[in-house]
């Protein structure tokens, strides 16, 4: 005759009710639930604090470059009407032939005091690029200053492999004439180029924070 089967016993609360004991397997699964959840929540904390991060980084960099072309800009207006006198009085100094010397052509150009190229900076855009800012900008705000920048840096190549070789000996006076005519010219050129993709880009980008 088999022996009768045996009932786990209740377990009694303080108040002499009765309950089941808790399954272990359950325990565990709410436990995990709520590890999960956690390290989500944190996840999503930390993915909010660094787009604010990042956001906030791309406001500086906008207002950054926004000063440095507004700076830019002066800069080539400054030297702008200088170039066009320059490029002018070289002009006709070359298609009248009285330049022989360096004294025929300070006479025939009166207000030579040198090339006085513009001193562009580029600084704000460059650290854009290294910090990885620009893709936080926006797609027409980082074409239209890629093509400004691309722009000012022709100009200042053209200046930095052009300069070297003029020549303001007597000897070489009437052949340097043209030369320094056509080299204003350029310069006067790819400065109103310059000027039109500054003002482009200055209306694309969102106006700095004061």
């Amino acid at each position: 005759m088999s022996e009768p089967t045996q009932i786990a016993p209740e377990e009694k609360t303080s108040s002499g009710a009765t309950h089941e004991k808790e399954s272990p397997i359950r325990k565990i699964l709410i436990e995990s639930a709520l590890i999960v959840f956690s390290i989500l929540l944190a996840l999503a904390v930390n993915e909010w604090a660094d787009s604010r991060k990042q956001a906030a980084l791309a406001e500086r960099a906008v207002h950054a470059i926004h000063e440095e072309i507004t700076g830019n800009a002066q800069r080539i207006r400054d030297v702008r009407a200088y170039h066009q006198a320059l490029m002018n009085e070289s002009k006709r100094a070359d298609s009248l032939h009285v330049v022989h010397s360096y004294a025929d052509f300070r006479r025939a150009a009166p207000s030579w005091s040198g090339f006085r190229n513009p001193e562009l900076d580029a600084t704000a855009w460059q650290s854009a690029i290294t910090l990885g800012v620009v893709q936080n900008i926006g797609f027409d705000t980082v074409r239209a200053l890629s093509r400004l920048y691309l722009m000012q840096t022709k100009l200042d190549q053209y200046a930095e492999t052009s300069l070297p070789t003029f020549d303001f000996s007597d000897a070489a006076m009437p052949n340097n004439v043209r030369r320094v005519w056509v080299f204003v010219q350029t310069m006067a050129t790819l400065e109103d180029t310059l000027t039109n993709r500054y003002n482009d880009a200055l209306r694309v980008l969102q106006p700095p924070n004061r």
